[in-house]
C-alpha cells in the first residue's frame, strides 16, 4: 500500500502530465488566434496588439487550467 504523501504526488504528475498536453494541443489554436488579434490590433496601435496577444495568451492558459 502506497504512503499518502506517496499517493498525492502520484496524483499531482498526473495533473500536471494531462494539463501540459492540454496546453500542447491548443496551443496551435491559440497561436493562429494571436497572429489574428496581432494583425487586427496592429492597426490602432502597436502597444494595442502586444497587449491583445499576451491577453490571447493569458486567456488560453486560464481555460486550459479550468
Amino acid at each position: 500500500m502506497q504512503s499518502p504523501a506517496s499517493w498525492m504526488v502520484d496524483k499531482m504528475k498526473s495533473g500536471l502530465t494531462d494539463m501540459a498536453l492540454d496546453y500542447i494541443s491548443a496551443l496551435p489554436i491559440l497561436l493562429g488566434v494571436s497572429i489574428g488579434v496581432y494583425a487586427l490590433l496592429s492597426m490602432f496601435s502597436k502597444r494595442l496588439a502586444s497587449l491583445g496577444v499576451f491577453g490571447v495568451m493569458g486567456y488560453g492558459v486560464l481555460i486550459v487550467i479550468i
